[in-house]
């Protein structure tokens, strides 16, 4: 199978993928700020946009994972937003070999709460409640996919001072490609609830890249606390910013990948 995207700027290649719901338009905002410094791969996960009508076998994590080995280039640097995040963290696991680094944004190797096993005072893991994820699921359906997406847009910016603004971005972003199939969303939500990526991540050498922000009421930023017990990551936490701070703090957020992409900016 292969996956529609769309590559703009010159320099080192930094994959994007976005988060449930959206599409890779939800990054066009920072766009601009990127692409004099890096060669941007902007990606649709498969089912989303313009990649709306893939074979349902890419809308499984290893799907997913196949259908990126066909465009994401050796030495890359893979950044995943939300849910997104997630996928780019499997991806690092399996090309670790020769990818440049990864980063994710507002993202955890572990979306559900529960008990957290690999710490030491065994504390609960910061995720989001299972009945909050099952609520979802329950309230998804293919007549009202719509409107649950436009419904978890409004929470994305929960907390954030510009929330009018992200709201209006983010809804900007929906309409700008074809609209997730109900599959696609189903299949995410699957993949959230029951993903668990800690022990294969704390694993990894490969430098990474974690921006969380501080009024986030999706994926806690004490989600931090977990990658700095991995020598390889780097945890940025943006002060008063919720789910997506590229929208609401794109200039940071550039700077942030610049400097880390390139040391010598």
């Amino acid at each position: 199978m292969t996956l529609i995207y769309r590559s703009e700027g010159s320099g080192p290649d930094l994959v994007m993928l976005h988060g449930w719901g959206l599409n890779s338009t939800a990054f066009d905002s920072v766009l601009p700020l990127l692409t004099p410094f890096l060669r941007v791969h902007l990606v649709d996960l498969p089912g989303y946009g313009d990649n709306r009508d893939q074979d349902p076998a890419a809308l499984t994590l290893e799907g997913t994972l196949d259908a990126l080995d066909g465009i994401v280039p050796p030495g890359a640097h893979v950044l995943g937003w939300s849910l997104g995040g997630l996928v780019a963290m499997a991806f690092a696991v399996r090309r670790a070999g020769d990818l440049g680094s990864y980063i994710t944004v507002c993202s955890s190797p572990r979306f559900c709460e529960e008990l957290d096993d690999m710490d030491e005072h065994h504390q609960i893991w910061p995720g989001v409640e299972h009945r909050i994820l099952k609520a979802f699921t329950r309230l998804l359906r293919p007549q009202n996919k719509d409107e649950v997406c436009d419904h978890f847009l409004a929470m994305q910016a929960l907390g954030s001072p510009s929330i009018r603004h992200d709201i209006r971005s983010l809804r900007q972003a929906l309409a700008a490609r074809p609209k997730p199939s109900y599959e696609a969303l189903k299949a995410g939500l699957e993949l959230l609830d029951h993903i668990d990526l800690r022990h294969d991540c704390s694993e990894l050498s490969l430098p990474s890249l974690h921006i969380f922000g501080d009024a986030d009421r999706i994926v806690s930023p004490d989600v931090s606390t977990f990658w700095d017990r991995v020598p390889s990551a780097r945890v940025e936490i943006f002060s008063r910013t919720a789910h997506n701070p590229f929208i609401s703090s794109p200039v940071r957020f550039a700077d942030s990948l610049k400097s880390f992409i390139l040391p010598a900016f």
